[in-house]
């Protein structure tokens, strides 16, 4: 269920990807301001995150699951009713509470109930199952807009969400029994006082601060500059999750098996190289762009993000998996919350080309940083076959207290 609801998620935040230039030209938006609207969504999902660590301990993760996924009905249904920059603003933001909720409960939940020695793989299979759906959100939703509109797209895609409510009614707790909950910030400066984790953090804040870079901005430039369709548009994007969909259980698995460090920096190379493609050529050569960056960051957010939930058992916390969600939600929120930022910093002082040649020296830079940072610290090796899970759960023992 977490998986699923992760999935969908992603369907849906993609699928506004095709409807920006619709609703720009329909509100007379430009390109800054496009950029940021989109902003909402991470700002929101990131406050969202901070809120639910502690619930996600207290309450459960199946509450919050359930929460997340009437909350998502909701937020997608505001897209059909919104008019005006700021009701678009809105209803990017509920997305947002929304997704805050979805990853920070299910991610957590997979922690629980996967060992270590898989784990990589697991929230790479959670990752995949978010990109075999969100390649699906700009192509469906390019169609649909083309053929119906885009209140009526919205509409029908608010169905989704409403259909894995029984199912989250029916999802059962993973939270470990006996496992005493934390503060969330004092938990959090714990994990985050260790090296690997505010690697880890770097490498997926520059992962979703890429994504957030070229979400409102590619879109445009394959408007303005090649005169594509809401449908064109979307097939186009659509390459980059499905780069996504094919690395990230490649890279989760490698890592488990080699350690995190080979994969970050890798992925790290590919994702930087591969910014200032987007901004030449045809159509054709821009699809194979952004299937080359969503090999990157597939490669780079598999292969950090388990570093986060073990750095909770090396701090002491075992079992307080919401803190390591958390952590994981927020610092890919705040990457997110980044780069429209950026992205409408840069279509207001430059042209398209250098907003991508600027985006990829921050991704280099900070890929570079986040290598060293787990080259530095002890314990990133494969793990070794006899490790038992995380916490207690259908795949092994809880580890000793």
């Amino acid at each position: 269920m977490a998986t699923a609801l992760i999935a969908v998620d992603t369907l849906l935040f993609t699928m506004v990807v095709p409807a920006l230039p619709e609703f720009a030209e329909r509100d007379g938006l430009s390109d800054a301001q496009a950029a940021l609207i989109f902003a909402a969504f991470p700002i929101a999902q990131l406050l969202t995150a901070l809120a639910t660590a502690g619930l996600v301990e207290r309450l459960g993760r199946r509450p919050l699951i359930i929460a997340a996924t009437v909350l998502l009905t909701l937020a997608t249904l505001l897209f059909a009713v919104t008019e005006g920059g700021a009701m678009l603003t809105v209803a990017r933001g509920a997305q947002g509470v929304a997704a805050g909720a979805a990853w920070t409960a299910g991610i957590a939940a997979i922690s629980d109930v996967f060992p270590t020695r898989d784990l990589g793989l697991r929230i790479g299979l959670a990752q995949t199952a978010g990109g075999g759906f969100g390649l699906l959100g700009p192509i469906v939703g390019g169609v649909l807009i083309d053929l119906v509109g885009t209140d009526a797209t919205f509409l029908m895609a608010a169905a989704l969400p409403a259909l894995l409510v029984v199912p989250a009614l029916l999802v059962p707790e993973t939270r470990r029994p006996g496992a005493v909950p934390t503060r969330v910030f004092v938990g959090i400066r714990a994990v985050m006082s260790r090296r690997r984790a505010r690697a880890a953090a770097g490498a997926l804040a520059a992962v979703s601060g890429a994504l957030a870079l070229i979400e409102p901005l590619v879109p445009l430039d394959l408007e303005d500059r090649l005169g594509l369709s809401a449908s064109a548009i979307g097939v186009v994007f659509a390459a980059s999750l499905l780069g996504n969909m094919v690395a990230a259980p490649l890279a989760g698995r490698w890592s488990d098996r080699s350690g995190r460090v080979a994969p970050v920096a890798v992925g790290g190379a590919v994702l930087a190289a591969s910014l200032p493609l987007l901004a030449i050529g045809p159509a054709a050569w821009v699809t194979c762009a952004l299937f080359v960056m969503g090999l990157g960051f597939g490669t780079m957010g598999a292969s950090s993000g388990p570093v986060l939930t073990e750095a909770v058992d090396e701090a002491g916390l075992a079992g307080n998996y919401g803190l390591s969600a958390a952590i994981l939600t927020v610092v890919y929120s705040a990457g997110y919350a980044v780069g429209p930022l950026v992205g409408a910093a840069a279509a207001a002082t430059m042209p398209f080309l250098g907003a991508m040649i600027a985006g990829a020296v921050l991704v280099g830079a900070t890929a570079a940083w986040a290598t060293a940072g787990l080259r530095a610290t002890s314990g990133d090796g494969p793990v070794a076959p006899g490790a038992g899970a995380l916490a207690a759960g259908p795949r092994g023992p809880a580890p000793p207290r």
